[in-house]
């Protein structure tokens, strides 16, 4: 059964749809956390697919709209990555009144969200990341050379096909956006760094299971997976990770989204 639901976060209405299965002991609930610019639907409606194959095993769901983003109230430009962690806090008693192990599921910066809901001591139970971004002392000196040095590479591909010379002789061609992705990178600010390092501090003692999966093809994942395991390894925490070959991001290819899912479904059947 999906039915649509509402809560509240910092005095604004929350909308989103929960899902509960026809079978199961209704023990388990996961939670679902989009990424900065998405919504309750994930990228190509990855979180409804996602939610309503977890109810075949069993386990509820909630998918929903952060503030300022989707149908919920609140105002886009005063959201933040602080103001998402409230919203998952909401959440997370939200969907604790009917479920007693709750698994956070954050995509990009949403794993960011996820990371930080569970430092507040929410009792969740598990972690799934999805291309969790780097963060706070993570950065350390990371550039984004790696990622300037790959998108280098496409547009030299790019530039090998009739129709780009096309393109760039009729004007067509963004060449504002093509620096930008060459030479321009978003980082937190300081502000935001900082307080990123205090919520891994505080995560530090976080005793449930974590999945991370990534993108093999991502020019971020290898520092940021790489940052993930050693700030896991070193706290002794429990947790797996996984690369998808070929894929991006978010995972835009529907085999990519096949083995996600299944990635996702075998680490529950062993919870």
């Amino acid at each position: 059964m999906e039915e649509p639901v509402t809560f509240e976060s910092g005095g604004d209405v929350l909308r989103g749809v929960r899902h509960r299965p026809d079978s199961g002991d209704g023990s388990a609930a996961v939670v679902f956390l989009h990424g900065w610019s998405g919504c309750r639907l994930g990228p190509h409606r990855m979180f409804v697919t996602a939610a309503r194959r977890l109810e075949a095993l069993g386990i509820a769901s909630l998918r929903f709209d952060f503030r300022g983003r989707g149908d919920s109230g609140g105002v886009t430009a005063e959201t933040s990555i602080a103001s998402m962690i409230e919203d998952a806090t909401a959440a997370v008693a939200f969907m604790q009144s009917e479920a007693t192990a709750i698994i956070l599921l954050g995509i990009c910066s949403g794993g960011k969200v996820a990371v930080g809901t569970a430092s507040r001591g929410m009792g969740t139970v598990g972690l799934i990341l999805l291309s969790a971004e780097a963060m706070g002392e993570m950065h350390g000196t990371y550039d984004g050379t790696r990622k300037s040095l790959v998108a280098l590479r496409e547009y030299a591909v790019k530039l090998t096909r009739p129709e780009t010379w096309r393109r760039l002789a009729t004007g067509k061609v963004n060449t504002g956006m093509v620096r930008k992705a060459l030479t321009e990178h978003e980082m937190p600010s300081a502000e935001e760094l900082v307080d990123e390092s205090n919520i891994l501090r505080a995560f530090r003692s976080y005793t449930g299971s974590i999945l991370s999966i990534y993108g093999a093809a991502h020019p971020e994942t290898v520092h940021a997976a790489g940052a993930y395991r050693d700030f896991f390894d070193a706290h002794d925490i429990d947790h797996e990770m996984h690369a998808v070959d070929g894929a991006n991001h978010s995972f835009y290819g529907l085999d990519w989204e096949q083995q996600v899912l299944t990635r996702i479904e075998a680490w529950l059947r062993r919870r």
